[in-house]
C-alpha cells in the first residue's frame, strides 16, 4: 500500500471515532502522520531528481567512452598515413640520388645513337622498369584500394629486387598490414616477426611490435599480446606506438 494511501485510510478511522475519543494526543499522532506524508513527498521527488541527473552522468560517460574510442582509431589512421608520407619523401630522395648519379655517368659528348637499334631497351626505359620507386608505390596503391593479394606480391618483388634499398623494411610491414587486414593474424605475426629479425634498427620496428601486439589481442592471447605492448612503451617510450600501446591497455584494464 501507498504511504499517502495509508495515511488518509488512517485519518478517516479516526475521525470516524466519536468526537470524545479525539483527544489531545490523537491531534499530535495526525500531525506527526502529516508531517512524515510531507516529507514522503519532498524525498520522492529528491530521489527522482537524482535519478534524473544520475542518467544525464552516464550519456555523458557514455559519450566520451565513444569519444575516446573515436580519437584512438583516428590516431591510429593518423599515424599510418604519416608512415606513407614519410616514405613518400625518402622515395623523392632515393629518385633524386639515383638522378644524379645518372647525370654524372653521362659523357660530355658521344657518337650519335644508330637508327633502328636492336632490341635492347633504351637507357630511360630500362631505368623506369627498374626504379624501385614505381615498384614500391604500385604495390602501396593496391593496399590503399585493399587489394590485399596483389599489394603482398608487389612488395615481395620490391623486396626481391631491391633487397638492399631504404624501403625494403617498409615493404615487408606493409605485408604485415595486408595480413592482418585480411584477419590472418598468425602470418601478420610471422611477417612482423622477420621484419623485427631481418631489421632490428629500422624505422618501422615500432609499428611492428604494436601490430605483432594488435594481432595477438585479436588471436584472443591478450596476455601475450599486452606483454608485447609493454615492451614496445619500454624501448619506444616517446613514440606515437607507445601511446597507442598504452591505449589498448588501458582498455584491458577497465
Amino acid at each position: 500500500m501507498k504511504p499517502r494511501l495509508a495515511v488518509a485510510l488512517l485519518a478517516l478511522l479516526l475521525l470516524a471515532l466519536p468526537a470524545r475519543a479525539v483527544k489531545k494526543d490523537t491531534q499530535l499522532i495526525l500531525d506527526e502522520i502529516q508531517r512524515l506524508s510531507e516529507s514522503l513527498d519532498k524525498l520522492a521527488a529528491q530521489v527522482a531528481e537524482l535519478l534524473k541527473h544520475a542518467a544525464i552522468a552516464d550519456e555523458k560517460i557514455s559519450a566520451v567512452a565513444r569519444s575516446q574510442a573515436d580519437l584512438a582509431q583516428s590516431r591510429e589512421n593518423t599515424m599510418l598515413s604519416l608512415q606513407y608520407l614519410k616514405e613518400e619523401l625518402s622515395g623523392l630522395k632515393d629518385s633524386v640520388g639515383r638522378l644524379n648519379d645518372r647525370l654524372q655517368s653521362i659523357p660530355a659528348a658521344g657518337p650519335p645513337a644508330a637508327a633502328g637499334g636492336g632490341g635492347e631497351p633504351q637507357g630511360n626505359e630500362a631505368a623506369a622498369v627498374q626504379d624501385p620507386s614505381s615498384v614500391y608505390y604500385a604495390a602501396y596503391s593496391d593496399y590503399i584500394k585493399e587489394n590485399f593479394d596483389l599489394a603482398i606480391e608487389g612488395f615481395r618483388q620490391f623486396i626481391q629486387s631491391f633487397p638492399d634499398s631504404g624501403l625494403a623494411d617498409n615493404s615487408l610491414y606493409w605485408i604485415g598490414e595486408c595480413h592482418y587486414a585480411k584477419k590472418k593474424y598468425q602470418e601478420a605475426i610471422t611477417t612482423f616477426n622477420e621484419l623485427l629479425s631481418r631489421y632490428k634498427d629500422g624505422d618501422k620496428v615500432p609499428a611492428a611490435i604494436l601490430k605483432k601486439g594488435y594481432a595477438l589481442i585479436e588471436m584472443g592471447r591478450q596476455g601475450e599480446g599486452i606483454v608485447i605492448l609493454k615492451e614496445l612503451i619500454s624501448r619506444f617510450p616517446l613514440s606515437e606506438e607507445a601511446s597507442l600501446a598504452g591505449q589498448k591497455i588501458k582498455e584491458f584494464s577497465e
